[in-house]
């Protein structure tokens, strides 16, 4: 999970809020919608799940409510509150919004926001594929990290097995002749940033 430097709204999203004043999700026009997920996906989010890192380039992937609508339905037009996510019922947006996710306001507390917080420097990872609280932190930190972890199911089998087919690739690569700062270009569309400079700063140096 990474820092998502939001941008202004853009003016369709904009105009459409002030002109109809819309209350719920619903209400919002779907090309305004599109457009908007456009733009967070790639000016914001560089087409990458704002929770996981799997590089979105297709259509799977929707509008989540970082504070969903059913607990605090004021955020629902909040464009700070507005992050793409992809499209998976076990891991990420609609997991944190499952039975097994977020039940209240104050489980927010708990966890990481990708927009307030600097999400990065909060995780580690393994050549597993795995995800873990950085070394070092706060025990509050550290609690928040792993709930983190837990609420939006980072170490579901299906992404540790992805990012550990990443470090096979970039041992390959290595073998190849392709230099440590070379590789997160040339694994761009592969996502998973945060694993690969983990990777390539502690295990291929």
């Amino acid at each position: 999970m990474r820092k998502i430097d939001k941008a202004k709204p853009i003016q369709a999203f904009s105009d459409f809020v002030r002109k109809n004043k819309p209350v719920v999700w619903d209400d919002c026009d779907a090309q305004v919608k599109r457009e908007a997920r456009e733009f967070i996906l790639l000016e914001e989010q560089f087409l990458l799940c704002g929770y996981t890192e799997i590089y979105i380039d297709n259509e799977d992937c929707h509008i989540d409510h970082y504070i969903k609508r059913a607990l605090n339905n004021n955020l629902c037009y909040d464009w700070n509150n507005l992050i793409v996510a992809v499209n998976d019922d076990d891991y990420g947006a609609k997991y944190k919004d499952g039975g097994n996710g977020v039940k209240n306001l104050e489980d927010y507390n708990l966890i990481f926001n990708p927009v307030n917080d600097q999400t990065q420097d909060f995780f580690r990872y393994t050549t597993d594929g795995k995800i873990h609280p950085a070394n070092n932190l706060s025990q509050t930190d550290f609690n928040k990290a792993e709930k983190t972890i837990a609420i939006f199911n980072l170490n579901h089998n299906s992404l540790k097995t992805r990012r550990k087919d990443l470090i096979l690739t970039m041992n390959a690569l290595k073998e190849g002749g392709t230099e440590n700062q070379d590789l997160s270009g040339i694994l761009e569309e592969q996502g998973f940033p945060s694993f690969v400079i983990c990777m390539i700063e502690n295990y291929l140096n």
